[in-house]
C-alpha cells in the first residue's frame, strides 16, 4: 500500500517550508498526517528518531493514546505536503482497511522501541 498515492487527492492538506516545526513534543495533538511529498525528521529529546518520506506518517501514537499530546517533535527537513486525518477518518481508515491497521502498528511498535533506546540512553 502506498500511502501518498493513496491521500494524493486527500482534501484536506498542509504544506511547510524547510525547517519548519510541523508540531512539538507534549502539544495537545487531535490529528495525524500523511507524508505526500517532502521529508520530515522525528526527534525526542532533542535525539533523532527518524524520518518519513513519501508514504510515512507522523503523529499517529495521538490517534491511540489515551493523552492526546504529542510525544516527538515533527521538522520539516526540505519542503512538505502533508494529508490531514483526524481521529474520526483515522478510526475509518483503520476500521475499513486491514493493510492501513497493519501498518499502523508496525510503525507504532517501531516508535516505541527506537523512543525507548533514546530515552535509555538519555538517563543512563
Amino acid at each position: 500500500m502506498k500511502l501518498d498515492e493513496m491521500f494524493r487527492d486527500w482534501e484536506e492538506t498542509e504544506e511547510y517550508k524547510a525547517r519548519s516545526v510541523i508540531f512539538t513534543e507534549r502539544e495537545p495533538a487531535d490529528v495525524m498526517y500523511i507524508v505526500i511529498s517532502g521529508e520530515v525528521e522525528l526527534t525526542l529529546l532533542d535525539e533523532p528518531l527518524g524520518m518519513e518520506s513519501p508514504g510515512g506518517m507522523i503523529g499517529e501514537m495521538a490517534m491511540v493514546a489515551p493523552t492526546a499530546t504529542r510525544s516527538a517533535t515533527a521538522t520539516a527537513l526540505t519542503k512538505v505536503k502533508l494529508a490531514r486525518l483526524n481521529r474520526d477518518q483515522f478510526r475509518a481508515f483503520v476500521g475499513e482497511n486491514t493493510e492501513f491497521a497493519f501498518r499502523i502498528m508496525a510503525v507504532l511498535a517501531n516508535r516505541l522501541i527506537v523512543a525507548n533506546s533514546v530515552i535509555a540512553r538519555r538517563f543512563a
